[in-house]
């Protein structure tokens, strides 16, 4: 018996020095160093990257509605459109290299970490000015900038060569359909349309690219008479709120929001950046090789 129970402590602790030396382990496998097992996602030839700024500051603000729009050209945009933009209570315009003052100074201090704790406890109990996204297209893709929250209602005023309609929409919100197009010289055509997206979500049957297909989500009134395009640089960015005295208009649901805790609204504004456009036809691809730009139907016909 002894013996036996011997020969098996024996077993064991060969199969112990075994799994040791062959290196046997629970362990997960460790990345080499300086690497990393996630790699990122690579952008696609015709790809287009937009950072997107909110800022958030008291309406009727003297400054950021007023002299700050000195260093900010408006007219890259076409007076028409930019008078119907301005009937329904949106403002937009350019600027190329750093940003204005009052409008840099809300970023610093956003970003600005906090000196003490009781300062960190502060900005916790309320929302910061300042948010952040990104959106990456393919030119010619569409693409959806969320502009507010839903409104439980919206009684829209509209203006429209000097007459003025209104309708009332339920569960509304404000959407900014987006499309990028690469101009081949790392600039980008950058095409916005003001979209209210309302109701409850259903099953609807929308046009395509020439085709019907079926689409679940909200019903939407689509004001492509505001649509507007802006040609944007790596050091440009394209400024869109509202005017201050527009109250009802689209704009003004666009751009403003309740103060948390206060009766008062505040005034946000989007600043749009191009942050990377891969696309550059001063540099073509090797023989052989091609850049395909817009949409799968669009590149069945351009291969035709």
């Amino acid at each position: 018996m002894l013996r036996a129970i011997s020969r098996f402590v024996c077993w064991c602790l060969t199969l112990t020095a075994a799994a040791g030396i062959s290196g046997c382990s629970w362990a997960p496998p460790a990345a080499p160093h300086g690497e990393t097992l996630l790699k990122p996602v690579e952008m696609a030839d015709d790809g287009v990257q937009l950072e997107i700024v909110s800022v958030r500051f008291p309406l009727h603000d003297d400054e950021l509605n007023g002299s700050m729009w000195d260093q900010i050209d408006e007219q890259q945009i076409p007076l028409a459109v930019r008078r119907a933009l301005g009937e329904n209570g949106f403002r937009a315009g350019i600027v190329s290299g750093e940003l204005p003052a009052p409008l840099a100074h809300i970023l610093a201090t956003a970003d600005k970490k906090p000196a003490s704790v009781t300062e960190a406890a502060a900005r916790l109990e309320k929302a910061s000015p300042v948010s952040r996204q990104q959106m990456q297209l393919h030119s010619g893709w569409r693409g959806e900038i969320i502009a507010s929250n839903i409104y439980p209602e919206v009684p829209l005023l509209m203006s429209e060569d000097g007459c003025v309609s209104g309708h009332t929409y339920e569960q509304a919100q404000g959407i900014l359909a987006a499309k990028t197009q690469a101009l081949g010289d790392r600039r980008i055509r950058l095409h916005l349309t003001p979209e209210l997206h309302y109701g409850e979500p259903k099953q609807q049957w929308v046009s395509e690219d020439g085709r019907i297909l079926p689409q679940s989500g909200k019903p939407k009134r689509v004001f492509q008479r505001l649509a507007f395009e802006a040609t944007l640089e790596a050091n440009q960015m394209l400024l869109l709120t509202t005017l201050p005295d527009r109250p009802g208009t689209l704009g003004h649901y666009f751009f403003t929001e309740p103060q948390a805790d206060a009766d008062e609204l505040q005034q946000k504004m989007l600043i749009i950046r191009l942050a990377q456009s891969r696309y550059d036809d001063l540099f073509p691809p090797a023989t052989g090789a091609s850049v395909k730009i817009g949409t799968p139907e669009e590149q069945v016909s351009q291969a035709k």
